[in-house]
């Protein structure tokens, strides 16, 4: 009962990041043709490059977890397929473990960070001047639902790890 609503919540939360993800890529898309044509027809946009790569932070960790959830991480296959079913499966544990607990790692370095940066640090960009604190926090946040969804990943590969000995058993 715990695992699946731990697996609903964390679902939920990687859909939602996802949309943002999306969202703010149709967003830069449709920015970008503007800031283009507005180049030809018009004047520039001011800061249009600076908004775009504030879009490419927010874009990319919002989808690091939905990434995760459908395995499109980029993986080295040769020697994993070379093995059996059971020294993949504690391959996969391992991996998400380790993906777990470094994600969770940076998110936390990087949630000092960003306290620094409100608090004590004001950074922003150079021609807009937007901060850069609240991106900090969007950085943590598309970690800490990586690290959700490698630990997602580590459970069923542990489940399936049990099933598996317990039928050989």
């Amino acid at each position: 009962m715990g695992v699946k609503y731990l697996e609903k919540t964390i679902q939920l939360l990687t859909t939602i990041t996802k949309y943002i993800a999306l969202s703010t890529m149709t967003f830069m898309m449709l920015f970008i043709a503007f800031a283009v044509l507005s180049r030809l027809f018009f004047s520039p946009i001011v800061g249009d490059i600076e908004l775009v790569q504030l879009g490419m932070v927010v874009m990319i960790m919002c989808g690091l977890a939905y990434t995760q959830q459908v395995d499109g991480h980029i993986t080295i296959e040769i020697l994993a397929n070379k093995m059996s079913k059971r020294a993949q499966t504690i391959l996969d544990i391992l991996g998400a473990l380790l993906t777990f607990c470094v994600t969770l790692a940076f998110a936390y370095i990087y949630l000092e960070v960003a306290i620094t940066h409100q608090n004590d640090m004001r950074l922003t960009t150079n021609l807009l001047e937007i901060p850069f604190y609240p991106f900090d926090f969007i950085i943590v946040i598309g970690l800490f639902m990586w690290g959700l969804e490698a630990l997602l990943k580590f459970l069923r590969s542990c489940l399936l790890l049990f099933q598996s000995n317990s039928k050989e058993s």
